[in-house]
């Protein structure tokens, strides 16, 4: 499934100009490069996704149908960045010995990533930065070749990974006291970053670390004005994108640069979210602990996934068929059989066929949408980024805009315009709960009708399906019918945990998934079971490093110890809470807890 990709990766380039050798130099032969752009070379997700970073573009936009083999090498990642997390060297060390059995170990991008990790051990273990310094310089010349120095100077297309590194040597140099010309050539980054990585959803993955560094590089240089407006930036890029990592380091440089410069009030509220974020850990039960080394190798991946393997067997299961009957002139049945236990990857004309059997066509990836233009893609997110900060005019605009460019044929495209006019109708009281309800089932049932088994989500939902399932929950609520959407997310969490993808990698559903069950759990009085998911939800806005949700959880939370007759603790719960929604520029939520707070204490919260 990610074969079509190569498609949308040559759009990109020639709409941009780049040759085919400053976006494959490293990583892949310029052959490889023109079959992967032809649509005639599958690679794997981390080759591609590198390509897609030269051209400063991110596809955690996109939803991709993937194998279960495709899958576990995803999910390997994940294990090994949780034991970064957790500064287990040892556990490292041996996932590291791993890695080639879940990877292509002869890509150089995966030969590189091996390197840094085997440098994050000589780190975790002894913090020897002359070692470091130089294990990740050899790193970085598995796809940099010559001076990282040059390649910074002269713009030369850079991903992801080579930026981590780069800033991984930098920092070295910076321990070791060795910071010649390093504020100029961490300069020349920062403005490559935020030139070539037009899209902010990628450039938020390594500006603020940039910038963190970079300020402190001031700080020594006593340039606290410089140091404080690049901490500010990177500060931003964080906040704009709803991203947490690292802001507990920003908020701390900015908090020295605001005492050197006497900004009393304003060092006052820079406390005041420092304090908010370490609750936020504290509450999630999760360690925070300050090590850009670290946080250098760690990611903050956006994107989502849906097993094929699964998917076939849970539509197969739904619609109530046996294997036989669905690979009947399409494959053995011992071939299907394997295929759900996920022994085996179904190739790309039986799976054509099997999900056309049961009523499904897909073959693309989704992003909320179906289209070939990635521009549209950037527009959704940049629709759905609307919402949280009230801009409600701005994202209508942008919803005209993307349904003139949109094949409004596909359903999921009729999908997603449909929920966005209906969703604002029902804000502006032209459509009653019900009336919304009614007009979102008949949008969900395009592409996931109702099942033989009669089963309310008997598959993992994409994520459109999942943003109407969602409206109709809260339609419901509103409707006082609270009982009705629990069953909903009580179905959708069920599903997900079925599944063997990590909630990790539903990371957007994720977030509203958590936030809205545990709050109708608290309006139903189920607390203990509202407190659990609560938490839980705090635990995912950390490891999906998001921030901007954490807010409403911590709100809600604090209604449960309210109930609980525990108005000490709902009182910390609720400032933290309304502190970090301030934080991340949501105004109407901000508004609501600050009447909140005052309707329930009787006094400013600020």
């Amino acid at each position: 499934m990610i074969q079509e990709l190569g498609i949308m990766l040559f759009n990109e380039r020639e709409k941009m100009g780049e040759r085919q050798k400053s976006v494959a130099d490293g990583i892949v032969s310029i052959s490889e490069m023109s079959k992967v752009e032809s649509g005639n070379l599958e690679i794997d997700y981390f080759t591609l996704q590198a390509l897609f970073e030269r051209l400063g573009k991110s596809i955690d936009k996109l939803e991709l149908a993937i194998s279960s083999d495709e899958y576990e090498s995803i999910s390997y990642r994940a294990e090994i960045e949780r034991s970064i997390a957790a500064r287990d060297h040892e556990g490292l060390e041996k996932l590291i010995a791993g890695y080639d059995a879940h990877n292509d170990g002869k890509r150089s991008i995966h030969r590189q990533y091996k390197a840094a990790l085997q440098v994050m051990v000589c780190y975790l273990r002894e913090q020897d930065h002359a070692s470091c310094l130089h294990g990740t310089e050899q790193a970085l010349a598995y796809t940099l070749h010559g001076d990282w120095r040059q390649a910074v100077r002269t713009g030369r297309r850079l991903c992801d990974q080579e930026i981590r590194l780069i800033m991984m040597i930098a920092y070295c140099l910076w321990e070791l006291g060795d910071t010649s010309g390093l504020s100029g050539q961490l300069e020349q980054l920062g403005s490559y970053i935020l030139h070539h990585y037009t899209d902010t959803e990628e450039q938020v993955k390594v500006y603020p670390h940039c910038a963190w560094l970079l300020g402190q590089l001031y700080l020594e240089q006593d340039r606290v004005e410089e140091a404080y407006i690049i901490c500010k930036k990177g500060k931003e890029s964080l906040i704009e994108n709803g991203s947490i990592s690292p802001l507990w380091e920003i908020l701390e440089l900015e908090e020295t640069c605001l005492g050197k410069m006497g900004r009393q009030a304003e060092l006052e509220q820079c406390r005041r979210y420092q304090q908010a974020v370490a609750f936020l850990y504290e509450a999630a039960g999760m360690r925070l602990e300050s090590d850009m080394m670290a946080a250098f190798l760690q990611s903050s991946f956006q994107g989502e996934f849906i097993i094929t393997n699964e998917l076939i067997r849970d539509l197969r299961e739904a619609e109530r068929l046996s294997q036989e009957e669905l690979c009947a002139d399409i494959c053995a049945q011992e071939t299907l059989s394997r295929i759900e236990k996920g022994k085996r990857s179904p190739n790309k004309r039986n799976l054509y066929q099997m999900l056309k059997r049961m009523g499904m066509e897909r073959e693309k990836y989704y992003g909320y949408i179906e289209a070939d233009d990635y521009e549209l893609y950037e527009k959704v997110r940049e629709f759905k980024r609307c919402f949280p900060k009230g801009r409600r005019e701005k994202a209508m605009k942008l919803l005209d805009e993307i349904e003139a460019k949109l094949d409004m044929t596909k359903s999921v495209n009729r999908q997603f315009i449909g929920t966005g006019y209906i969703t604002s109708q029902t804000a502006k009281g032209e459509l009653t709960r019900e009336q919304a309800n009614e007009q979102l089932r008949e949008l969900l049932h395009m592409t996931m009708p109702p099942a033989a088994s009669g089963t309310m989500i008997y598959r993992v939902p994409f994520r459109m399906e999942y943003t109407i399932w969602n409206h109709m929950a809260i339609n419901l609520r509103k409707a006082q019918k609270v009982e009705e959407a629990l069953r909903i997310y009580e179905a959708l969490v069920q599903r997900y945990q079925k599944s063997r993808v990590l909630m990790r990698h539903h990371a957007v559903p994720g977030l509203t998934l958590y936030l809205n069950y545990a709050g109708f759990l608290e309006a139903a009085d189920e607390l203990e079971k509202a407190e659990e998911f609560g938490k839980e939800g705090l635990r995912h806005c950390l490891e999906c490093c998001r921030g901007d949700m954490a807010g409403d959880i911590l709100a809600n939370l604090s209604l449960v110890y309210g109930k609980r007759g525990l108005p000490e603790v709902e009182e910390i719960y609720l400032r933290y809470g309304y502190s970090l929604v301030k934080l991340y520029g949501r105004e109407e939520v901000t508004n609501i807890l600050q009447k909140a707070y005052l309707d329930k204490f009787h006094k400013k919260i600020d």
